[in-house]
């Protein structure tokens, strides 16, 4: 079984015939009408896709095209009260492949929410460099210490220091960690590729892992640090590539990868890598 047809098991499987169902729960045989002014605004129903049953949510709106999103487990459409719903589910089918991995990607984020949250407390454990690290709460101590051959991080704290505190001077850590690293990382790589960038800084967007602006401007997303060195020399060398064209082209590629010609290892790694799993800060 694969992992979407785990997700889809509670909505059944199994293709299912093209026909629409009435607000009796009928079976129409011919071609549905246009929903009526006085049907209720939001309809929930199925629809087969590539051999799934996937429940989906119609909401009639007074835009002029037919738009889908995921959410709740389910494909929630808003489409005009002109457009049957033929039309619509046809439109779904021929967006399945697109739909059936957004779908997937929705409840793979669902169960990543359910994962329990990160502790901010002695011998609590988070990612660093794509490894386990752990938290010592060390009052002995004038200021933060890494010990590497541990792999403990020793904060210079109290024993009786607050949630809030420690996740504060963690985050403080790792940012300073990641602004020097990813800083050596970018300039090693750029004078052994001979690709050029005018600016560094770090980034705290929650929706990408780098940028690059058309005037050489590389922002690296901190978050980063919890990843292996291989994952973040990928992301510098994709920002890099961008300083040569801005779309991602076969040539852009060709780019990142005569740039770092290791760099499918670290974007394999960072495909199945979701922002919102990481500790909140």
């Amino acid at each position: 079984m694969t992992l979407l047809e785990q997700f889809l098991l509670p909505f059944g499987g199994g293709e299912q015939k093209p026909s629409s169902s009435n607000s009796s729960g009928k079976q129409s045989t011919a071609v549905p009408s246009p929903d009526q002014p006085t049907s209720p605004t939001k309809k929930h129903r199925t629809v087969a896709l590539q051999g799934h049953t996937v429940p989906w949510l119609l909401k009639r709106t007074r835009r002029k095209t037919v738009g889908m999103s995921i959410g709740r487990g389910m494909i929630q459409v808003n489409a005009p009260r002109w457009v049957p719903v033929s039309d619509i589910e046809y439109i779904l089918k021929e967006k399945s492949k697109w739909l059936l991995a957004r779908l997937a990607e929705w409840h793979q984020s669902e169960q990543h929410r359910l994962l329990p949250e990160q502790q901010w407390a002695h011998g609590a454990s988070l990612q660093y460099l794509g490894k386990p690290l752990t938290l010592m709460l060390s009052p002995q101590l004038q200021q933060t210490q890494w010990d590497d051959f541990r792999r403990e991080l020793q904060l210079a704290l109290p024993t009786d220091a607050d949630m809030d505190r420690i996740r504060d001077v963690v985050h403080g850590w790792l940012q300073h960690q990641a602004r020097a690293l990813f800083a050596k990382r970018l300039k090693t790589i750029s004078d052994q590729s001979g690709r050029r960038y005018t600016k560094f800084s770090l980034s705290n967007a929650r929706g990408r892992w780098g940028s690059c602006s058309e005037d050489g401007h590389i922002r690296l997303n901190w978050r980063l640090i919890h990843f292996s060195q291989e994952v973040i020399d990928y992301v510098i060398a994709h920002e890099l590539a961008h300083t040569y064209t801005m779309d991602h082209s076969k040539s852009f590629w060709d780019e990142v990868a005569e740039i770092l010609p290791s760099y499918e290892e670290g974007k394999s790694v960072l495909r199945r890598a979701r922002l919102d799993t990481l500790p909140t800060f």
